[in-house]
């Protein structure tokens, strides 16, 4: 809301300077955002003098000016020949600067001849309403020099933040209101004279047909007005709220607006068939072309200002353009209103549309501010508009306001503020705000109907706090017993992961819990996958963000899609998450999910390193790297279902045989819907089961002192069929009792000529150590042969 201190000085007497007003808001609890000056806004509205004038080839009606800002010498065209002459000091509007009209200012050029900018008048300098008149400043003015310096023109306003609860402070009068209510200055509300409240018989019909969306509805017709431009004060206040003028009726309602916070809304009289006004529900499917040239549809939840025959206005929030004033316009009927916030505010919601009355009737309008509103239009109209008829205004009011009645305790207001302010001073501060009686232990109270922020006595604690000062509530130290909670042990483990991950070279990222449901399509997901089966926001913040994430995989492409658009060309993430899934009961399953993503290179290009990408087994070393960290044995299982993944190039994770995640590299179609071309690795794991293992688990740590004696190995050569599983073979040799064997792993496996077609040979390792001696030969190859000869049998493996 922006406040013009001299719009605002002529409600209340101001006593201090626009900083130190803006100081009282502040500490009222009236947030000040910036103290402005728009007139610097413009840009370079400078001082030059005129050098020389020429009459430009073929250009009879213009004249060609030289002049100078002191350092540079310009070439300026102007219409005003006759008033241009040398030595003249006058106002020029330098390129890319802006008029008080709202032009912008840029270099133009006719024919050969270029101009470096506008000459203004006191119009286009935002200092008088002359428009064909030149502005001259005074003969010692500095060249080059800022023109409202020059003439010592300044406008201060207040660009303030107002919450939501106080629409009261949208408006002109609320903020002397409340500047009244802070610092007792004399307030000064409008008077009206009483020739204007009264009018002849209006000479048509209105009708509230939606009692729940219209609580009061009044209005006037003024009749062979004059549509003309409006006088330049209205302009100018208008333009300093951000306001752009229009014309005379629609400027006032947008002045009133500002200045008493109630929206009005004027109809030409004329396009409103039989004279007849309804205030109702919209038909279902009705349509109208609004103001901004949109044309809606309307449902019956919306609330329309219709005629007999067709809607005008979505009621509280934008007009029809077929009913609007336009400057043809003789006749005009003007409304003022209370609506029903709930209702504007879910129409303004469903039709995308905030306008400066919607803002208003959403946060609550004065309901006995409707005809104060109108009384003020009326008065500016009979001045600017030069009406020949004014009717009677037409007042419907069905159900009237009827304030809440609060009572407010001294205990209560003690105990909240933490020390006793005398009631004589209580009662006072309440007085400010509405009517006030003292009871037996504190105090009846009834606000003002602009007040509408004020319901429960909690209410009135706040506002004697804020009122008396918080800058006067004396400090005292609370007291409290403390206690300390250790953290739980599964934020310890979360916390241990992160940890493994940042020490693999991992960073963390954190995403929204809300995704885009096309995301999850890309995924080619079956139909029967339950991550399809997600929960629906009821008031998303955006459509892209308006379900509930099944897993963490689109938040991590996301991520991947950012930083890869921006030539990030390695990426290694992981993120800690809940993901949600519906249940029949109210509350939904929330486990915690781990995400991995690799993406891009695996190293950086180096005289002695040769760029390498990523691959499935950086990503099965990295969770293989965990799982030992963490001393569980978790199964990887080839060929993962998952439909985004490769199926050659992905496994399942399983835990004492239950699922419990996957990995695996993206597949080249899935990428290509989210513009990644590059190579994707990811892994997802349900760290729930995880946990619940580790718990159960019994830590023993056994310290080995480093081994005494050497170590040999032995190595086992076969061939196999080649559907037979590496892992198969290993998990098979843990089963057996061998002596002295440290480790064993494959070391070679090799498919191809001279092996047969559907077998493979491979190569595995056994490392044999003894702790009190040095092992012989003999003995090892006693314990190998043995073992060899299982595997042989076991599998029907062929020596090589």
């Amino acid at each position: 809301m922006k406040v013009p201190i001299s719009w605002l000085s002529e409600f209340i007497e101001l006593k201090e300077s626009p900083e130190e007003v803006a100081e009282i808001l502040t500490m009222g609890g009236v947030e000040v955002e910036a103290i402005e000056n728009p007139y610097e806004n413009l840009g370079n509205l400078i001082a030059v003098k005129i050098l020389e004038i020429y009459e430009p080839e073929g250009l009879k009606d213009l004249a060609l000016c030289k002049v100078t800002d002191g350092k540079e010498i310009y070439t300026v065209l102007t219409t005003g020949k006759t008033q241009v002459k040398p030595n003249l000091i006058v106002g020029l509007a330098k390129p890319e600067s802006f008029t008080f009209s709202g032009e912008k200012v840029e270099v133009k050029a006719i024919k050969k001849f270029k101009s470096y900018g506008m000459f203004l008048s006191p119009y286009e300098a935002g200092l008088g309403e002359e428009k064909e008149k030149l502005l001259l400043l005074p003969e010692y003015s500095p060249l080059g020099e800022s023109i409202y310096k020059i003439l010592g023109i300044s406008e201060t306003v207040l660009d303030l933040a107002i919450t939501p609860n106080r629409g009261d402070l949208l408006s002109i009068l609320g903020v002397a209101r409340e500047i009244h209510t802070l610092t007792s200055w004399k307030l000064n509300p409008p008077n009206f004279e009483n020739a204007i409240k009264t009018g002849k018989k209006f000479p048509g019909k209105v009708e509230i047909l939606d009692k729940d969306g219209c609580f009061r509805y009044a209005g006037r017709f003024f009749g062979n007005i004059k549509v003309k431009e409006s006088p330049f004060y209205i302009q100018k206040r208008l333009w300093l709220c951000g306001l752009r003028p229009i014309n005379n009726i629609v400027d006032i309602t947008n002045y009133v607006l500002l200045e008493f916070g109630q929206p009005l809304h004027a109809f030409d009289w004329e396009k409103i068939e039989d004279k007849t006004i309804f205030i109702r529900r919209a038909y279902p499917g009705e349509k109208l072309f609004m103001l901004d040239g949109v044309e809606r549809t309307f449902n019956e939840e919306d609330l329309v200002i219709a005629d007999a025959k067709k809607p005008m206005v979505l009621a509280g929030i934008m007009g029809g353009e077929d009913s609007g004033v336009s400057e043809n316009t003789k006749n005009i009927f003007l409304e003022s209103a209370w609506f029903n916030q709930k209702r504007i505010r879910r129409s303004s919601q469903r039709h995308r549309i905030t306008t400066e009355s919607s803002y208003r009737f959403e946060r609550n309008i004065d309901p006995e501010g409707v005809v104060l509103g109108l009384l003020r239009a009326s008065e500016l109209i009979s001045k600017i508009a030069e009406p020949e008829i004014i009717s009677e205004i037409v007042d419907i009011y069905p159900k009237h306001f009827i304030p809440p009645q609060i009572s407010l305790f001294n205990q209560k207001l003690t105990k909240y503020l933490g020390f006793s302010i005398p009631s004589e001073e209580v009662e006072n501060i309440l007085k400010k705000l509405g009517q006030v009686r003292r009871s037996g232990y504190g105090f009846q109270f009834i606000p003002f109907s602009y007040r509408q922020d004020l319901k429960i006595p909690e209410d009135l604690v706040e506002e004697v706090a804020r009122i008396y000062g918080y800058n006067k509530i004396p400090s005292s130290f609370p007291k409290s017993t403390l206690y300390c909670q250790s953290p739980s042990k599964i934020l310890i483990f979360e916390k241990k992961l992160k940890d493994i991950f940042k020490s693999l070279g991992f960073s963390e990222v954190i995403t929204y819990s809300f995704i885009d449901p096309k995301t999850l399509e890309k995924l080619n997901l079956e139909k029967n996958d339950p991550r399809l089966n997600f929960i629906e926001l009821a008031n998303p913040l955006s459509s892209n963000q308006s379900i509930m994430r099944t897993t963490l995989v689109p938040d991590l492409i996301e991520t991947a899609c950012f930083n890869f658009f921006r030539e990030v060309n390695s990426l290694k993430i992981f993120e800690i998450g809940k993901i949600f899934l519906p249940t029949e009961d109210l509350l939904a399953k929330e486990p915690l999910h781990l995400g991995i993503l690799l993406m891009g290179n695996a190293n950086r290009e180096t005289w002695y390193e040769n760029l390498r990408k990523f691959d499935i087994y950086d990503l099965k070393g990295y969770l293989s790297s965990l799982f030992e960290i963490l001393k569980v044995n978790v199964d990887f299982k080839p060929y993962s279902s998952e439909t985004f993944l490769k199926s050659g190039v992905s496994f399942d994770l399983y835990l004492d045989g239950e699922k419990i995640g996957f990995a695996g590299e993206m597949k080249n179609l899935v990428l290509k819907d989210f513009d990644l071309k590059t190579c994707v690795f990811i892994a997802e794991i349900n760290l729930q089961p995880l946990f619940e293992k580790m718990e159960t688990l019994e830590r023993e740590f056994i310290v080995k002192k480093p081994p005494k004696y050497p170590s040999t190995f032995r190595d086992v050569t076969c061939i196999i069929k080649k559907e037979i599983k590496i892992k198969e073979i290993l998990d098979f040799v843990k089963t057996l009792s061998i002596p002295y064997l440290e480790a064993v792993d494959c070391i070679k496996i090799y498919e191809g000529s001279p092996i047969p077609e559907g077998e493979k040979s491979i190569t595995i390792r056994f490392w044999y150590r003894a702790e009190d001696r040095t092992l012989k030969d003999k003995e090892v190859n006693e314990i190998q042969d043995s073992v060899a000869k299982k595997i042989f049998e076991r599998f029907s493996a062929k020596p090589r």
